[in-house]
């Protein structure tokens, strides 16, 4: 198998097929990742893809999820992708094809191209949006806005593709957390995503939010705001949706439907957020310091 650079993909994803098909992101540019640093981004000859399925197919004939590997395949061209698509179906008929998206990169498709690349199985995409507030999302650079959002996210849903969406607490920054988790909710109540990754940002070397942080123009928030954050949201969401939080970004692990367990879940954060000392605060600080890559 070809893999060049790390291989990014949801916890969730981690039994699927990987096949590397693009290598760092297109983007690049947000403030608080340093995910690709080192990689430029460049597209995978179909001869390497190729080959790679060929090797998989000879260790486990039945794949039957396709992790598609890069910082956002789903920016490529149609005819690209379709070709990408057509691989995957000779080699695993009928394999689900996951990747990561970028919101601009929905904007840039029809509907009816959306509706093409699921039939060859490309039909399951990760959408890191990060959150719905404007202002939040022009500080760290994410290169598009909430109407990008709900233009694109209605457009997978009208093509009948599936998606789930990656939510980053705290990138607000000290002060600014419960409001972007209300315009957020304002937002997501008008989607319709079957599943929802709960992370918080940490500020890592090598970005320019930790040169912002360094020089007092970025503050983070308190595990507690952060807290409140994730509480705000969780309780002003009427969607019938997945919610999944991980330990390895949050102080707490938790993989719920979230109406049927919304109201346990949010009174458990409030339990936590409530009980945290000083002690707490920094010693949570200081994990989240000696992280080396969000």
């Amino acid at each position: 198998m070809h893999y060049n650079g790390p291989i990014i993909r949801p916890q969730t994803d981690a039994y699927s097929l990987f096949v590397e098909v693009t290598v760092g992101c297109t983007h690049n540019s947000c403030t608080f990742c340093n995910f690709y640093d080192g990689y430029p981004f460049r597209v995978a000859p179909l001869e390497q893809i190729e080959e790679d399925l060929q090797e998989a197919k000879r260790q486990n004939p039945n794949v039957k999820r396709i992790w598609a590997s890069g910082g956002n395949p789903y920016a490529l061209s149609t005819e690209r992708l379709a070709e990408v698509g057509k691989l995957f179906q000779k080699y695993f008929p009928g394999a689900l094809v996951s990747m990561y998206a970028r919101v601009d990169d929905l904007c840039r498709k029809s509907v009816e191209e959306m509706k093409y690349l699921k039939s060859l199985g490309i039909s399951d995409l990760v959408v890191g949006f990060e959150c719905a507030d404007d202002e939040v999302l022009e500080h760290v650079n994410k290169g598009y806005t909430v109407a990008d959002i709900l233009e694109g996210c209605k457009r997978l849903e009208e093509a009948g593709v599936t998606y789930r969406m990656i939510y980053l607490g705290g990138m607000g920054g000290k002060g600014h957390g419960e409001i972007s988790a209300k315009r957020t909710v304002e937002v997501l109540n008008q989607l319709h995503p079957y599943y929802m990754y709960l992370n918080m940002v940490t500020v890592v070397p090598g970005t320019k939010l930790y040169e912002e942080r360094a020089r007092g123009e970025f503050v983070e928030a308190e595990e507690r705001e952060r807290l409140t954050e994730f509480i705000t949201l969780l309780s002003g969401m009427k969607n019938e949706i997945r919610i999944f939080a991980a330990p390895n970004t949050t102080n707490f692990s938790f993989d719920i439907d979230l109406q049927k367990d919304k109201e346990n879940v949010v009174g458990q954060m409030i339990e936590i957020r409530d009980s945290l000392t000083d002690e707490d605060e920094a010693r949570l600080r200081a994990y989240r310091n000696a992280k080396t890559s969000v």
